[in-house]
């Protein structure tokens, strides 16, 4: 099984190098797609990620569309992370046994609309205070760490 983190338009560098360090030490893929930086546009954040990149399959798609298309054709099941009304809590998603690819958003727009209409699954983390999210890096962290628990 294979889990995958789809960062789509992911603005800031150091995200996405925060992003792939962690998907590296828990093994994870990371595919980006949009204007999400690359990290050979990205010299100077480079050292962000201690040479994770190495070792993590980075892969890098026009849009989010084109991944999903992607994806699908390789047998995964395809989630965002968002909060919506029919959201799902994270802890509480019915996991199957088919790689997962999760869509991880800018922090300013958040998951394209047209790319939430094509997903199998919008998943969230439940938050306790007044924030409604939390950075993509940490919750990528957790995103991958639960998702660690589902088919590993």
């Amino acid at each position: 099984m294979k889990n995958v983190i789809l960062l789509e338009n992911v603005r800031s560098a150091y995200n996405v190098w925060n992003i792939i360090r962690t998907a590296d030490s828990l093994g994870r893929d990371v595919w980006v797609s949009g204007y999400t930086p690359w990290p050979d546009e990205q010299p100077k954040v480079k050292k962000t990620s201690l040479g994770a990149e190495e070792n993590v399959w980075l892969k890098r798609f026009d849009d989010a569309l084109q991944a999903i298309s992607y994806a699908r054709e390789n047998d995964f099941d395809v989630l965002a992370w968002e909060i919506t009304p029919d959201a799902i809590d994270l802890a509480k998603y019915e996991k199957s046994w088919k790689n997962i690819m999760l869509i991880l958003w800018n922090e300013v727009d958040w998951v394209q609309k047209k790319t939430l209409e094509t997903v199998d699954a919008v998943v969230y983390i439940p938050m306790q205070w007044i924030k409604e999210s939390m950075n993509v890096g940490q919750s990528s962290a957790i995103f991958m760490r639960e998702l660690r628990n589902v088919n590993n």
